[in-house]
């Protein structure tokens, strides 16, 4: 099979030097049977000269070549990024990804690994004696697990794929018609901020799993069954203002709705996301603990996006602009994925 990629997706990439690299690879690759071992030798002739040298162990180790090495690759490459700070490299791992997958019709699919958020969850619950690992799949075969995030925010990725369908660049939403350049905006805006995200959700985390410990497991940091309010208001205070927001009555009974309907509503997806999410949703809501790791990586995409949009315009620390009229309305909504310097932006849906 020749390698399936347009030009437009392509364009989505936020570093000139990742994209001209997938180009001349799917140049090379167009026309021809990708087998494992030239899509490795395409990976090191075009991508490895983007990765510093010191990393080129990942694309040189000596195991069998297979399509499930090649995914490996990105997945190295991106644990990498808490060792080093180097954002390229997570574009270059998506490019790896886009390569394995986009070798075939439907793209390949594959497992991805659990986030330290939930493994830290999982230790917890473990420690509490609380039975939840037979609870963390939806179906016998094991391909819907509500653990699985998008690398750039909380909500479930596409199948075989690691961005969700607000993030993915060449996935518009069902309200965006064939038009990418909405989708394209929301992947670049998550890739600028997700440094900042993995900082963001890593300080939530650091500090609620030392409390937890300190306190010899007796602090409520996983989601209790009663006083929910209580709890998202110290935890969890920006998703409280944005229920607020909403002006709806909230109670322990209706909670986990509320929050599902603010952050995993399935409205506006295709087809088949639409029925992943719904299950997803479903069976939260009849295990509410598992929300924890998505309310925690929600949270720590709203704080660094205030943290960003404090720094937008004349917000900026020593732009020296007039201070704006207070009756002058916001730019975006506080879910916007979208910088107010891109040509075609599109808010970020308040799923």
């Amino acid at each position: 099979m020749p390698l399936y990629l347009d030009d437009e997706l392509i364009e989505t990439f936020v570093y000139e030097e990742v994209a001209v690299a997938l180009w001349a690879i799917h140049l090379h690759a167009e026309d021809v049977a990708v087998t494992p071992a030239l899509a490795l030798r395409l990976i090191r002739q075009y991508l490895q000269p983007l990765i510093p040298p010191g990393h080129w162990h990942v694309l040189n180790q000596k195991q069998p070549v297979t399509w499930n090495r090649i995914w490996m690759i990105s997945s190295e490459l991106a644990s990498l990024l808490g060792q080093i700070n180097d954002p390229m490299l997570f574009e270059i791992g998506i490019a790896i990804e886009l390569i394995h997958s986009h070798t075939t019709l439907p793209p390949r699919e594959y497992t991805f690994p659990t986030v330290i958020e939930v493994t830290y969850f999982l230790s917890m619950c473990g420690q509490l004696k609380i039975p939840v690992q037979s609870q963390t799949r939806l179906d016998r075969e094991q391909r819907i697990n509500p653990f699985n995030f998008c690398s750039l925010c909380w909500r479930q990725p596409l199948l075989g794929r690691k961005l969700c369908a607000h993030h993915s660049p060449g996935t518009p939403l069902m309200s965006e018609g064939a038009d990418k350049r909405a989708a394209a905006a929301r992947y670049k805006s998550g890739v600028r901020q997700k440094e900042q995200f993995d900082k963001a959700v890593n300080r939530i985390l650091t500090k609620e799993v030392t409390e937890f410990h300190e306190g010899l497991f007796t602090p409520v940091v996983l989601f209790p069954e009663q006083d929910i309010a209580a709890w998202l208001t110290e935890r969890r205070p920006s998703l409280w203002q944005l229920l607020g927001e909403r002006q709806q009555e909230f109670n322990d009974g209706n909670a986990v709705g509320m929050l599902l309907d603010l952050l995993h509503s399935p409205n506006g997806l295709s087809s088949k996301a639409y029925q992943i999410y719904r299950q997803i949703n479903r069976h939260l809501q009849e295990h509410p603990r598992l929300i924890w790791p998505m309310l925690i990586r929600a949270e720590g995409w709203h704080r660094c996006r205030e943290e960003v949009r404090a720094q937008w315009g004349g917000k900026r620390t020593g732009a020296g602009r007039p201070v704006q009229p207070a009756t002058e309305p916001p730019a975006t909504s506080s879910c916007t994925d979208q910088q107010p310097d891109e040509d075609h932006g599109c808010a970020e849906h308040k799923s």
